[in-house]
C-alpha cells in the first residue's frame, strides 16, 4: 500500500496553479490596500516605500498557506517537506555559494539587456527598490524570514518532490525550475531565464542535501538579500 504522504506530478502541478492563483489574488489584495490608503488617482511610482514591502508579506503568506493545505491533504509533515536541521557546514557552504550564484544571475540578465532592454525594468525597480536604509533592512529581513522559507517549502518541499516522484530527480528538477521561472515572469518576462537557472541550483542543492529545505531556503534568502543590497547601493 502506498504511503499516504507520497504525492506525484498531478498534485504537484495542481499546487503550482494554486500558488499562481494565490499570488494573483495577493496582487488584487495589495491593490485594494493601496487604493484604500492613497485613492484611485495616486501615482504608485511616487510612493515613499516600495510596493514589495506590502506585497511580499501578503504573497508569501498565501504561498505558505497553499503549501500547508496541500501538505495536510497528503498528510505530510513539515519534516517531510524538508524543514529540518542542517549542519553548520552545509549552511556555511550554501551561504557562500549564494554569492557566485547571484553573479551568474546578473550575468544572464546583462546578456538579456544587451539583446533588448526590458520595457518594464523601471516599474519593477520602483516596485522593489527600498527608499532608505531602514526599508532595505526590512526587505532583507523579509527575504530571509519569509521569501526564502515560504518559496522553498512550496517549490522544493512540495512541488519538486512531487515531480521527482513521477519523473525522477533530473526531470523533476527541470520541470520545477521551468515553472518557478514562469511564475516570476508575472513580474517581468526578463526574469524567467535567470530565475530558471537559479532555480536549477536551488533544486540541486536541495537534492544534494537530502531534501533539506532549510538549506535551500537560506541560500534563496541570501541570494535575494544580496540582490536587494547591491541594487540599493548602486543607486544611492
Amino acid at each position: 500500500m502506498e504511503n499516504q504522504s507520497v504525492w506525484r506530478a498531478k498534485l504537484a502541478l495542481a499546487c503550482y496553479f494554486a500558488l499562481v492563483g494565490g499570488i494573483l489574488l495577493g496582487t488584487f489584495i495589495v491593490s485594494f490596500v493601496l487604493i484604500g490608503m492613497y485613492g484611485l488617482r495616486t501615482d504608485y511610482t511616487d510612493l515613499p516605500f516600495p510596493i514589495a514591502l506590502i506585497s511580499l508579506p501578503v504573497n508569501e503568506t498565501i504561498i505558505l498557506g497553499v503549501t500547508l493545505l496541500f501538505a495536510r491533504y497528503k498528510g505530510a509533515s513539515l519534516r517531510e517537506l524538508g524543514l529540518k536541521k542542517a549542519s553548520v557546514t552545509i549552511l556555511t557552504i550554501v551561504s557562500i555559494v549564494a554569492v557566485p550564484l547571484f553573479l551568474l544571475g546578473v550575468g544572464i540578465s546583462t546578456v538579456e539587456e544587451m539583446i533588448g532592454p526590458d520595457p518594464t525594468a523601471d516599474l519593477v525597480e520602483i516596485s522593489i527598490m527600498p527608499r532608505d536604509s531602514l526599508q532595505l533592512v526590512a526587505m532583507i529581513v523579509l527575504s530571509l524570514v519569509l521569501v526564502g522559507p515560504c518559496e522553498e517549502l512550496a517549490f522544493r518541499g512540495f512541488v519538486q518532490r512531487g515531480f521527482e516522484n513521477s519523473f525522477g530527480k533530473m526531470r523533476g528538477l527541470l520541470v520545477t525550475s521551468i515553472l518557478f521561472g514562469l511564475m516570476h515572469g508575472l513580474n517581468t518576462l526578463y526574469a524567467i531565464v535567470p530565475v530558471f537557472v537559479v532555480s536549477l541550483i536551488f533544486g540541486y542543492v536541495w537534492q544534494r542535501t537530502g531534501g533539506n529545505t532549510t538549506a535551500s531556503a537560506l541560500m534563496h534568502g541570501i541570494y535575494d538579500s544580496i540582490a536587494l543590497a547591491t541594487a540599493y547601493f548602486l543607486t544611492v
